[in-house]
């Protein structure tokens, strides 16, 4: 991401809709699912808001982005961050009991290595948190502007995962209620030419009250998703955990004597 695009979002971090109510969610499903850990880690941290809301549920946070914009903003908060890259993590193995990677997939060119780094340094067991954009039909000016890589389904995103070795507890889309009007405007501001050379980022400026109905919009849908899984939305969420060592080891011996069966056939 560019390094004005990442002081902008720093500076919207606090008000913005989006990043105020994706913070309810992954709040929720934290204190429902998650509770209390030793070693949280920040993968992709950005300005480090988010190791903030990772606080409450660890003893220890530390966060690594490879911008280094990004990681001076995180720094003069005062916040335990280091330059290295999700797909090579500087940790030992089984070294964190929560690591989070909030919209980083999409940024990789290899989201599954990055998936197998997340494996090795959890704990057995040790939990991930991922969101990342939904549905590649929305794809627009934004995610150009934001250098992703690509969008997501639910159940391709599940499937990733699971093939990791993770275990998928909570799968659920996430900006149900908003989910029509964001459509009609990316199709809106589809119709436009746009510079091929300097795409922008649809962070909307909206009245205060449009901004904070979306916010409790989205404070809503954290709660419903204490039972339920939504059907649509912009993003997906999805809490999973490390399946131990010797299970992922079993499913890994039987996927290559299944190959090694069908070769000789």
């Amino acid at each position: 991401m560019k390094d004005e695009l990442i002081h902008t979002e720093k500076k919207l971090e606090e008000t913005y809709w989006w990043f105020v109510g994706r913070r309810a969610i992954l709040e929720r499903l934290l204190r429902r699912f998650v509770g209390n850990r030793r070693v949280a880690v920040d993968a992709g941290c950005g300005s480090g808001r988010n190791m903030r809301l990772l606080s409450p549920f660890s003893a220890y946070v530390i966060g690594f982005d490879r911008s280094p914009a990004a990681l001076k903003l995180a720094a003069a908060n005062g916040l335990p961050i280091a330059c290295a890259d999700t797909q090579a993590i500087p940790l030992p193995d089984s070294s964190v009991d929560l690591l989070s990677a909030l919209d980083v997939l999409e940024h990789l060119d290899d989201d599954m290595r990055a998936l197998n780094e997340f494996h090795r340094v959890l704990q057995p067991w040790g939990y991930l948190l991922v969101t990342v954009p939904a549905y590649r039909f929305l794809w627009s000016e934004h995610d150009e502007a934001l250098a992703h890589r690509r969008r997501y389904t639910a159940s391709e995103l599940h499937v990733k995962l699971t093939s990791s070795g993770f275990q998928v507890l909570k799968r659920s889309y996430a900006v149900f209620f908003a989910f029509f009007p964001i459509v009609f405007y990316r199709l809106f501001r589809g119709l436009f030419p746009k510079d091929p050379f300097a795409p922008r980022a649809s962070h909307v400026a909206l009245p205060s009250f449009f901004n904070n109905l979306l916010i409790a919009l989205l404070r809503i849908e954290a709660l419903m998703m204490g039972t339920l899984n939504l059907p649509w939305g912009t993003s997906i969420v999805v809490l999973a955990r490390r399946v131990g060592g010797t299970n992922r080891r079993r499913r890994i011996a039987d996927f290559e004597y299944q190959e090694d069966e069908r070769g000789r056939h």
